[in-house]
C-alpha cells in the first residue's frame, strides 16, 4: 500500500507538471487485432501491446490520472478495462491463448494486477470505493479468478497453479484481507467478507478440494 501510495503522489506530480491531456500508447504487432479506448478528462493514461493474432481489447477511462498497463501475447485474448475516477490503476499481462481479463473501478486509488499465463484463463475485478488492491496470478488452463470490492483498503490476492480452479472473493467493507492459493486441479474456493478488518487465508494443494469461508463482524 506504502508503494502504491508512493507510486500515485509521483505519477500526480508528472500529470498536472507535464501537458494536461490524455496519453494513449498503443501497439499491434500480428493479424487482425482489435482494440478501442475511450479516455475523457485529465492525463489519463494507457500503455498496450497486442503480440499476435485475433486479440481484442477495450479500454474506458474516464476521470483524472487512471492507468492501465496491458499486455496480450499469443492468440485470442481479451482484456477489457473500465476506470472511472481518480488515480485508478491496472496492470494486465496475458501469455497464451484464448485468455480473458476484465477490471472495473470506480473511485480513488483503487489498484488491480492480473497476469495469466496459459490458455482459456479468466480473471475479472470489481473495485468500488478508495485504496482497495486486487492481484490475480494464473498459470495454467480454464482456471477462473474473481474478486469484488466494495468498500476502503480492501486486499485480496489470488494465486492459481494448474486447471479448471475456481477463486472467489467478495469483500464488503474496509481492510479485509483475502488470500487462496491453489496448487493442483479442480479445485474450488470461496470467500465473502463483511465488515472491518477480517482476514482469511484459503491454500489448496492437490485435486478437487472445496473451501468456503464468511466473516460477518468487526476486528
Amino acid at each position: 500500500m506504502k508503494n502504491l501510495f508512493t507510486s500515485a503522489l509521483a505519477l500526480m506530480s508528472f500529470g498536472f507538471a507535464s501537458a494536461q491531456a490524455n496519453l494513449d500508447v498503443s501497439t499491434q504487432i500480428g493479424n487482425n487485432n482489435d482494440l478501442f479506448v475511450n479516455q475523457t478528462g485529465l492525463a489519463n493514461m494507457n500503455f498496450l501491446t497486442q503480440d499476435g493474432n485475433r486479440n481484442y481489447a477495450t479500454v474506458d477511462q474516464t476521470g483524472i490520472l487512471n492507468i492501465n498497463t496491458a499486455l496480450s501475447q499469443g492468440n485470442r485474448n481479451d482484456i477489457d478495462v473500465d476506470q472511472i475516477g481518480i488515480l485508478n490503476m491496472n496492470n494486465t499481462e496475458q501469455y497464451g491463448n484464448r485468455n480473458d481479463a476484465s477490471t472495473y473501478q470506480l473511485g480513488i486509488m483503487n489498484s488491480v494486477d492480473q497476469l495469466q499465463v496459459g490458455n482459456r484463463n479468466d480473471a475479472s475485478a470489481v473495485q468500488v470505493g478508495a485504496f482497495n488492491e486486487a492481484v490475480q496470478e494464473q498459470y495454467g488452463n480454464r482456471n477462473d479468478a474473481s474478486t469484488f470490492q466494495l468498500g476502503l483498503g480492501n486486499y485480496s490476492y489470488q494465486g492459481q497453479v494448474g486447471n479448471r480452479n475456481d477463486a472467489s472473493v467478495v469483500q464488503l467493507g474496509a481492510l479485509n484481507e483475502a488470500y487462496q492459493i491453489q496448487m493442483g486441479n479442480r479445485n474450488d474456493a470461496s470467500s465473502l467478507q463483511v465488515g472491518l478488518g477480517n482476514f482469511s487465508w484459503q491454500q489448496q494443494v492437490g485435486n478437487r478440494n472445496d473451501a468456503s469461508v464468511i466473516q460477518l463482524g468487526m476486528d
